[in-house]
């Protein structure tokens, strides 16, 4: 396949309000002088990076305010998104995650979790597939998963799973798709110094420039190398590469106690 080519092309991108999803956003226009559809539930945040792409980088960019947890706003979100306008790629990449014992996860927050970082994802990646393959470009998609999806994390136990279903589910479509000419890259990050480890607690525990974590742009300039090669499965940085390798080596229960050890929270 081509790699992807996202100049003077629109490319979705949600939870484009903060963390990598808004460093990916800029990264599409900055260095790819691509167009950029925000989505997310803040509108005042969207707003502001839609007018900051247009002035900085010249750019066209819009927005759709949206709750991915709930099934209406993600067909509103297909609809508007494709309505008169041709996508060339999609990042979806909006999640959230919960840190804590898993048997006191509230239900309530656990399907809003499932809601957003799987149902969500399925639905508009299968909404989405046939759209970009019907155009002679060809785009891409992209599914962000986790390194939490690769290794089983005690204490982010529902998270982790849902960003394993994310790891499978992608590189199973992406063989399904390759005869389309549709490419999905699964992109699978470790630590991540954003607003969601903030609100999550978990920065009490990793903190920015810590071993492992990384800051939300260069990690959005890997999202995007790898997006525009079409690369099949890319996890950035040497330790996380690393921690991959370990986790098709050693045994699954062995890693689990190992990661339990970082992650169970001080009593």
């Amino acid at each position: 396949m081509k790699t992807l080519d996202l100049r003077n092309r629109w490319t979705l991108v949600t939870g484009a309000s903060s963390g990598l999803g808004l460093e990916m956003a800029r990264a599409i226009a900055r260095d790819h002088g691509g167009h950029v559809l925000g989505v997310a539930r803040r509108r005042d945040r969207l707003e502001s990076l839609c007018e900051e792409l247009r002035t900085q980088h010249g750019v066209q960019a819009d927005c759709i305010v949206a709750d991915l947890s709930r099934p209406a706003d993600v067909e509103r979100v297909f609809t508007e998104a494709t309505r008169g306008r041709q996508l060339h790629g999609a990042l979806l990449n909006a999640g959230v995650t919960y840190w804590g014992d898993a048997v006191k996860l509230d239900w309530s927050a656990f399907q809003t979790m499932l809601d957003t970082n799987v149902t969500s994802l399925v639905r508009l990646s299968g909404l989405l597939a046939p759209h970009l393959a019907a155009h002679e470009t060809r785009g891409g998609m992209m599914l962000v998963s986790s390194m939490a999806g690769l290794i089983p994390v005690p204490y982010q136990a529902a998270y982790s799973g849902t960003k394993a279903f994310v790891l499978g589910y992608g590189q199973a479509l992406a063989q399904e798709l390759r005869p389309t000419g549709v490419s999905v890259t699964v992109f699978a990050p470790g630590g991540i110094s954003t607003e969601l480890m903030e609100n999550s607690g978990l920065s009490q525990r990793f903190k920015a420039g810590d071993l492992g974590m990384m800051a939300a742009p260069a990690c959005a300039s890997h999202a995007l190398r790898a997006f525009t090669r079409r690369e099949a499965l890319y996890i950035p940085g040497l330790l996380n590469q690393t921690l991959a390798l370990a986790a098709r080596l050693l045994p699954r229960g062995f890693l689990a106690q190992r990661t339990a050890a970082l992650y169970r929270p001080e009593p």
